[in-house]
C-alpha cells in the first residue's frame, strides 16, 4: 500500500511540474501577462528557460521513476495526473492574481496634475514640459472600470509633448449616455480654450467603453482633430472574451468585466460602429486584437496587436507605444 501511495505521489508531482511548465509556455506564446509568473513577459528568455527546464525535469523524472518505482494502475495514474493538472491551473491563476495585485500597488507615479472642473465632472490636466502651444487630448477611461491604471499612457503622451485632460467618471452619479456625450463635447471645448493648447489640434482618446464614447464624440463634434479608441466594445455581444482576459486580470475579474459590458445599457446605446463612417476625413483609428480585414478601410486605421488586450490595453507597453506613434503622426506633426 505504501509503495502504491508513493508511486501515485511521484507521478502526480511530475505531472504538476510538467503542467506548470506548459502553462508558462502557453502564456509566452499567447502574450498572457497574467499567467507568465513569477518572472513576467519582460524576461521572456528566462521564462522560456524556466518552463523548458520544468518540462525537461518532469520527462527525465518520469523515465527515472519508471526504472525505480513500480507504476500504479492505469486508473490511479489517470486520476493522479488529472488532479495534478487541475492543481497546476489553480496555482498558476492564483499566482498570477497575486502578482498582478502586487504590480498595481506599485503603479507608475505621475507628476501632479491640475484639478479641473468640466461642468459636474472632475478632471485632471497634465501639461508637458516646454513652451506651447501643444496638441491636447481628452482621455476617456472606461466608465465601467474607472480605476484602471492610465499612468504609463499619460506619461508617454506627455513625453511626446501632448497635453492630457483625464476625465474622472467616478465624480458623476448615474450619468446616462446623453450626459456623458455632452461632457465629452464640453471637455473638448474646454481644452481648446487653454492658452497652452493649439485649438486646431485637440483630439479624443478612449479606453475600452471610453473608446466608444470617443468615437461617438468625434462623430458629433467637428472640432475633434483626431480620435483613437483602444479596444472599444463596439458591440455588447463582443466575441473573443476568453483567456485573453488573463493578460491583465485574474480569470474571475476578466469575467466580471465582460459581464458588466454585456449588461451595460451604455454599451447598447452608443453603437460606436455606426459613428465611425461620420468621422473621416479626420484621422480615426481603432487599436484592437480582434477586428478582421484590411489595416485601413474607408478612412479607419486599424492598429493591430499581436496579442489581445481587451480589458486593460493602457497597461500594455506595446499598445501604449502604438497609440503614441499614431498621435505623433496625426496630431503632433
Amino acid at each position: 500500500m505504501l509503495d502504491t501511495t508513493m508511486s501515485v505521489l511521484v507521478y502526480a508531482a511530475l505531472a504538476f511540474v510538467a503542467a506548470v511548465g506548459a502553462l508558462e509556455l502557453a502564456a509566452l506564446r499567447g502574450g498572457l501577462e497574467g499567467l507568465a509568473w513569477p518572472l513576467g513577459l519582460r524576461r521572456r528568455r528566462l521564462v522560456y528557460l524556466f518552463a523548458s527546464l520544468m518540462i525537461a525535469l518532469s520527462l527525465c523524472g518520469g523515465m527515472l521513476a519508471g526504472f525505480l518505482i513500480a507504476p500504479p494502475s492505469p486508473l490511479l495514474s489517470a486520476a493522479a495526473i488529472l488532479v495534478a493538472i487541475g492543481l497546476a491551473v489553480v496555482v498558476v491563476i492564483v499566482g498570477a492574481a497575486v502578482r498582478l495585485r502586487w504590480n498595481r500597488r506599485h503603479r507608475l507615479e505621475l507628476q501632479e496634475g491640475k484639478p479641473v472642473e468640466v461642468g459636474p465632472l472632475r478632471a485632471t490636466f497634465y501639461q508637458p514640459e516646454g513652451k506651447g502651444p501643444v496638441p491636447g487630448l481628452c482621455l476617456l477611461p472606461d466608465p465601467t472600470a474607472p480605476g484602471d491604471d492610465l499612468g504609463r499612457l499619460i506619461q508617454t503622451l506627455m513625453q511626446d509633448r501632448v497635453a492630457v485632460l483625464l476625465f474622472d467618471w467616478q465624480s458623476l452619479r448615474n450619468a446616462d449616455r446623453l450626459t456623458l456625450q455632452g461632457l465629452v463635447a464640453v471637455g473638448v471645448s474646454h481644452l481648446a480654450r487653454w492658452p497652452e493648447i493649439d485649438s486646431k489640434r485637440v483630439g479624443l482618446l478612449g479606453v475600452g467603453l471610453g473608446g466608444d464614447l470617443a468615437l461617438r464624440g468625434a462623430a458629433m463634434d467637428p472640432g475633434v482633430a483626431a480620435v483613437l479608441a483602444m479596444e472599444p466594445v463596439l458591440s455588447p455581444r463582443r466575441p473573443g472574451m476568453g483567456l485573453d482576459g488573463l493578460g491583465d486580470f485574474s480569470w474571475f475579474e476578466a469575467g466580471r468585466r465582460a459581464h458588466r459590458w454585456r449588461r451595460s445599457k451604455l454599451a447598447r446605446e452608443l453603437e460606436a460602429l455606426g459613428a465611425i463612417p461620420c468621422i473621416p476625413p479626420r484621422p480615426v483609428a481603432v487599436l484592437t486584437g480582434y477586428l478582421e480585414g484590411s489595416d485601413s478601410k474607408d478612412g479607419l486605421d486599424i492598429l493591430r496587436m499581436s496579442i489581445a488586450c481587451s480589458f486593460a490595453p493602457a497597461a500594455h507597453t506595446v499598445a501604449v507605444m502604438r497609440v503614441a506613434d499614431w498621435f505623433k503622426e496625426h496630431l503632433v506633426w
